[in-house]
């Protein structure tokens, strides 16, 4: 039996070029939805990818005169039941897309290619970019590197000259003030004036835990209860060369919380203030999308920390994540320490923690710096 891919700019229009082309007596066993382009000069485009095969069949006189046979009918009725792709999981689109998979994976590595992603937890847009166009080349290894790589955005701008106000968003365990503390000691060694403002004063002892950090590296810290309270804090730190900001972590049911923090946070004028997303390593794409989203509608979020890549076995989900969002990563935190469980994002620290690639990664990175 031979397969036949075919691709188009929908899936109907992919359809009907396979059958003006190959006649009605084609089965299609997968579609593939996806985008090709955005380059400077171009925009991005939606295309369609649908693997078939032809079967011959004998038709009734009824068939034939009607030109329509059961075989066809059966064949619609199928794919007028096929989901709606925005509709899946991931789960449920990597299944969608497998039968196309396997039969494009007989050559140029791109079997191991796609084992190694699985292995990974690399799904969706992220997973299509690397595999588009793949080529093994001599090593497979370095070149799925460079495919990751090239789909990473490290915020080095706001590692060597953040804005005045860093203002850190995230869940409530997510690691946030933990990892405030590292990035507050981190400045303060390379000779900046930090200050912190905490907003959270409604989780019990989450003064008292930051505090204990400010002190122990004589970083001054204020905790604000309103928004009078900022215009305050603001003006005690008017000095300093670096205020980051405490936030509570909010639940979207609660409603009051969520509009005092945003109330809070208007009083930070956009030209100096940076917010970033604490993401756990530990944490589903589809979690990591939905908090974003969250998050997303008080302030637009400026990058991203990737928090506990010491609890997680693989770093794909939130790799998957930081592609969908298209933001930078700025910080990345290992452990509970302060400040030495805290690294600056760079594309080889994030490339440790990728399994199956057959590379010291780590080694590289330990001679580099």
């Amino acid at each position: 039996m031979q397969y036949i891919t075919l691709v188009s700019d929908s899936y109907e229009k992919a359809v009907e070029e396979a059958k003006r082309k190959y006649g009605s007596s084609l089965r299609v066993i997968s579609r593939k939805e996806y985008t090709s382009g955005g380059g400077i000069f171009t925009r991005k485009r939606k295309k369609c990818e649908i693997t078939f095969y032809l079967v011959k069949e004998e038709s009734t006189p009824e068939e034939k005169k009607s030109g329509v046979t059961k075989q066809d009918l059966a064949e619609f009725e199928r794919e007028a039941k096929t989901p709606d792709p925005e509709t899946l999981t991931n789960q449920e689109r990597l299944d969608t897309l497998k039968p196309a998979r396997d039969l494009k994976m007989e050559d140029s590595g791109m079997d191991k290619a796609a084992a190694i992603l699985d292995e990974n937890e690399i799904s969706l847009s992220l997973r299509s970019h690397i595999l588009e166009g793949f080529e093994a080349g001599d090593d497979l290894s370095l070149s799925l590197c460079d495919k990751i790589i090239s789909s990473l955005m490290i915020d080095h701008e706001n590692q060597a000259h953040p804005k005045k106000y860093q203002v850190f968003l995230g869940p409530t365990g997510s690691g946030k003030t933990t990892t405030l503390a590292k990035i507050a000691s981190l400045y303060k060694t390379v000779g900046k004036n930090v200050g912190i403002i905490t907003l959270d004063s409604y989780r019990i002892g989450a003064y008292e835990q930051v505090k204990a950090f400010a002190d122990a590296f004589s970083i001054p810290v204020m905790l604000v209860r309103g928004e009078d309270e900022i215009i305050l804090a603001k003006d005690q730190f008017r000095s300093l060369d670096l205020v980051l900001v405490d936030t509570m972590g909010l639940s979207p049911a609660d409603g009051a919380l969520n509009l005092k923090l945003r109330g809070m946070l208007s009083l930070f004028g956009e030209e100096e203030t940076s917010y970033l997303l604490t993401c756990p390593a530990t944490t589903k794409t589809d979690d990591m999308l939905r908090i974003y989203r969250h998050y997303a509608q008080f302030r637009k979020i400026s990058s991203l920390i990737v928090t506990k890549l010491d609890e997680t076995g693989s770093i794909g989900s939130f790799l998957t994540f930081a592609y969908e969002v298209k933001l930078p990563v700025s910080f990345c935190t290992n452990g509970q320490g302060v400040p030495d469980d805290l690294m600056k994002a760079s594309t080889l620290s994030l490339m440790e923690y990728l399994k199956g690639l057959d590379m010291d990664i780590r080694r590289v990175n330990d001679q580099l710096s």
